[in-house]
């Protein structure tokens, strides 16, 4: 009879215990998981629909290594959504002609790049995958329903690979200025050697046919500045203005008919051959990933990581939001 008694009241704990933990679980999806987004899938060409925390972890896997920081995830699940957030028309955003039809395009060079489960297991392995996906979906459950905001908007949540040791400006990369995306100091890139320097050497004709110059070979007495000369310079140190031979280009012209890394660069000519070292990669604005990462090893929490990358922003719930 005791022992009835005692199976029955462990039946009944154990249901309480599922009761509750159904609750605060459904109260918990509530703020993120009934959000479904159009995603265009652009190398398939076709849009499909998906939950907020699906699609986020997606962007998580494909943009910042999973092997980071969990507060540098945490960061990029709350840029991740509210760049989302901002380009969804229910929430203000405009439809963009470049996916009709769809909010948001896994192409990273106009969206935010995205990959499935199974990209996931290809990219990491059966083994690794396990570990991975579910650091990356800690880092979006620690954070559901955060988004940043300045003056009581979703902010347009740009972020990089490596900005060189100082973000950018937007002005300079965009021409619009931005008060939250200005140039702030970013220490710990430099703690990814892979992105934070890199040497390339070009041969003179191949450099020429690019940018459409004449630069003829130096002859070993030849003054560096008689080929090329700085004009300007951003607050991150990247070229604005350049004059090659006797064109001029913008940073950025430079860096796509060379396919560099970044604009932050120096040109040195020896013989037949350019010697080119970039510093970052990226276009340089919002937040570092590799700076973030840094941070948040050396005690920053995702919060004071985003507040550094994006000043005069604040963290909000979006439900909170909502109920205004």
């Amino acid at each position: 009879m005791l022992r009835k008694k005692m199976y029955i009241l462990s039946l009944m704990f154990i249901a309480i215990v599922l009761i509750v933990f159904s609750i605060v679980l459904l109260r918990g999806l509530r703020e993120e998981e009934p959000l479904v987004i159009k995603v265009l899938l652009h190398r398939e060409d076709r849009i499909v629909k998906m939950g907020m925390s699906e699609y986020l972890q997606g962007v998580l896997a494909a943009e910042m290594p999973a092997s980071y920081h969990l507060e540098a995830l945490k960061a990029q699940a709350v840029a991740a959504r509210t760049y989302t957030l901002k380009r969804i028309t229910k929430f203000g955003g405009k439809q963009s002609p470049e996916h009709p039809g769809a909010d948001i395009c896994t192409d990273y060079r106009h969206c935010q790049a995205w990959i499935s489960r199974n990209q996931m297991k290809g990219k990491w392995g059966i083994i690794p995958y396990l570990y991975f996906k579910n650091r990356i979906k800690r880092a979006v459950e620690e954070t559901r329903g955060e988004v940043l905001l300045y003056d009581g908007r979703f902010i347009d949540a740009v972020y990089h690979s490596n900005s060189g040791g100082q973000t950018e400006d937007a002005r300079h990369v965009w021409g619009k200025a931005t008060p939250y995306l200005i140039s702030v100091p970013s220490p710990y890139d430099q703690e990814s050697q892979r992105n934070y320097l890199n040497d390339y050497v070009m041969g003179l004709d191949r450099f020429n046919n690019y940018l459409g110059t004449d630069i003829e070979p130096s002859s070993g007495s030849q003054n560096i500045r008689d080929k090329v000369k700085v004009l300007s310079t951003t607050l991150g140190d990247r070229v604005l203005k350049i004059k090659i031979g006797n064109k001029i280009f913008t940073g950025r012209e430079v860096r796509t008919r060379l396919n560099l890394p970044s604009s932050k660069f120096t040109l040195r000519f020896i013989d037949e051959k350019v010697l080119i070292k970039v510093f970052g990669k990226g276009h340089g604005v919002g937040m570092s990933q590799d700076g973030a990462n840094g941070f948040a090893r050396h005690g920053y929490n995702y919060r004071k990581i985003l507040q550094h990358y994006y000043p005069g922003t604040k963290i909000v719930k979006l439900k909170e939001l909502l109920k205004k």
